[in-house]
């Protein structure tokens, strides 16, 4: 008799570890941003961008299926903090109150190591004759530079005292806007310096080149919703873990795979 119920504690055990995961409603931007999201509005392409099938990627390693979100920028975040959606890019945290969390270290700091390192590069027109290795920080403070609306690029360049024009929503809208010669640079944040050359060349053929300095660095994370992250600690621990693990080497794998067919 006691074999027998120790048996069934064994095997209910087993049978709740093998619960599975509920979908995890994942968050971002409905416009389109080469090659990390792809397409615009609320549908969800078959082929929808190197940093969603890297959002899929680090669930799946942790038996969790996606179910993606597409929101106006300005509301991802709000969505993230009201629990509308469980994960979702971002950045640091304002303050412990923010309805969010990301990767820290054991002290409680943000974990460099289990977050997605962003480059913002400029594109400038190739008959203006940039030297490659222009300061983007020092020249943009005399000239004008899109960014695409709504970002936290935006804000962080403005603070930096650029002159930024962010009033398009839309990466390609900007970079018209360069070649038209209404601004005198683009900017936009990336994973890897090479991720959107493809997608210009296709394009714009030889008109628009890329700067070797980027104007910003920084790091994005997955930011949980805090109270789904209460609920599912060890489960968006792992997804973190991942991230640091693996995150650099599929984004570049990504990367590489979108732009063999932009």
């Amino acid at each position: 008799m006691k074999f027998l119920i120790v048996s069934l504690l064994m095997v209910g055990a087993g049978a709740q570890a093998a619960a599975p995961c509920a979908p995890v409603r994942v968050g971002y931007a409905d416009r389109e941003r080469v090659p990390y999201y792809m397409g615009n509005g609320a549908e969800v392409p078959a082929k929808p961008g190197v940093l969603v099938e890297l959002f899929r990627d680090a669930f799946r390693s942790v038996g969790c299926p996606v179910e993606l979100v597409r929101l106006p920028m300005a509301r991802v975040r709000l969505a993230l903090t009201s629990g509308a959606i469980d994960i979702a890019p971002a950045e640091t945290p304002v303050d412990q109150q923010t309805g969010y969390l990301i990767a820290t270290t054991p002290s409680g700091e943000p974990d460099h190591r289990r977050a997605l390192r962003t480059m913002a590069y400029v594109f400038v027109r190739s008959e203006d004759h940039l030297p490659a290795d222009t300061d983007p920080a020092r020249y943009f403070k005399t000239h004008a530079l899109a960014v695409n609306q709504g970002t936290n690029l935006a804000l962080h360049l403005k603070a930096a005292g650029l002159q930024v024009d962010d009033g398009s929503f839309s990466s390609w809208n900007n970079l018209d806007k360069l070649r038209l010669r209404r601004v005198d640079g683009f900017s936009l944040s990336l994973m890897t310096p090479s991720a959107l050359d493809p997608y210009i060349v296709q394009r714009y053929g030889q008109q628009v080149t890329r700067l070797n300095k980027p104007v910003r660095v920084a790091s994005m994370w997955l930011g949980a919703n805090r109270n789904y992250y209460q609920r599912n600690r060890e489960q968006v621990e792992a997804v973190w873990n991942w991230i640091g693990a693996h995150g650099a080497q599929q984004l570049e794998t990504l990367s590489k795979r979108y732009a063999g067919s932009p």
